[in-house]
């Protein structure tokens, strides 16, 4: 029987260990994505052998999985699974962000049985380290620009590894942002916003734990920005939070740029995570050039009450 359950520090060890020499692109392949966001998607996990099982639900409570991930799965096994766990559920069993390749391994083991429909504002953005260290050729001349001009206008900038003696400054940094933008912000978008603020501060609590890295930017001796994020593998970066202060023109490019000249320099790819839609940020995203648009998909059963014959 499968055990899901809403995912602790201990699941840490057999979490990475099914994650360890996996070549996953996208930004949920972690286990500090999961721990982290699991109250605001009601993230539940299971092992299956050497696969990791996914369960969340959306704001109206309906159930949902996530594509199976490992190193060694059976695709078949793992989502007939899933498939009665839905039942179980009484919900259409529905698989988000699944990868064009996953979907191809879907269709050939089960075919005719899913519909897929593009998540658009689950695509990740993806970009060559290099790239954004380098910020070279004409595109990223506006970029150049927002730095030149934060460096004029605080000549006094330090750079800043995130770790155990500045983590709790940067939890206040980031609640005095919150607060700071609340009047211009909708019940919604504070909702969102502040769960998004208690995943920073349990990301800074738990940052060596979690096996995060992160930077920081000082004016005047303050923090007026940060960054934090961690290896998917020994290819790709993923950046899960970015926070600054907008009052610092050009904040958002130096730390950005800084993070990735001082720490990201061995890494092939980063990936800044998805835009949810967001048209602010989906320009803000877009105006990096990302070399790799990752497309996600929603997988949704045909036929509920199809059930394959077991003998």
């Amino acid at each position: 029987m499968l055990d899901f359950h809403i995912p602790t520090l201990d699941d840490k060890p057999w979490i990475d260990d099914i994650f360890d020499g996996t070549e996953y692109f996208g930004c949920f392949c972690s286990f500090a994505t999961l721990w982290l966001w699991k109250e605001r998607y009601f993230t539940e996990v299971a092992r299956l052998g050497d696969c990791l099982l996914i369960r969340g639900a959306d704001d109206r409570n309906n159930v949902y999985y996530m594509y199976p991930m490992g190193k060694r799965y059976d695709i078949r096994e793992a989502v007939t699974v899933l498939r009665d766990d839905a039942a179980k559920n009484g919900v259409r069993m529905m698989i988000y962000c699944a990868e064009k390749w996953q979907c191809d391994e879907l269709i050939h083991a089960f075919p005719g049985e899913f519909a897929f429909d593009e998540q658009r504002g689950d695509f990740d953005y993806i970009y060559r380290s290099q790239n954004l260290i380098d910020l070279g050729g004409k595109k990223f001349h506006a970029k150049r620009n927002h730095i030149s001009k934060f460096i004029r206008s605080c000549p006094d900038w330090q750079y800043e590894d995130i770790c155990a003696s500045n983590a709790g400054e940067c939890i206040e940094f980031a609640s005095a942002l919150l607060e700071k933008t609340a009047p211009d912000r909708n019940a919604e978008e504070m909702f969102e916003l502040r769960m998004e603020n208690s995943a920073i501060a349990d990301a800074l609590r738990n940052f060596d734990t979690l096996g995060l890295t992160g930077g920081l930017l000082r004016v005047g001796g303050r923090i007026i920005a940060l960054t934090i994020g961690e290896p998917l593998n020994s290819r790709v970066f993923v950046t899960h939070f970015e926070k600054a202060d907008t009052d610092y023109d050009g904040a958002y490019a130096m730390i950005n740029n800084q993070f990735a000249k001082n720490r990201l320099t061995s890494y092939e790819y980063i990936n800044r995570e998805e835009d949810m839609d967001d048209e602010g940020l989906r320009k803000a995203k877009l105006s990096y050039y990302p070399d790799i648009l990752l497309e996600k998909f929603c997988a949704e059963e045909i036929d509920i009450g199809f059930r394959r014959e077991r003998e």
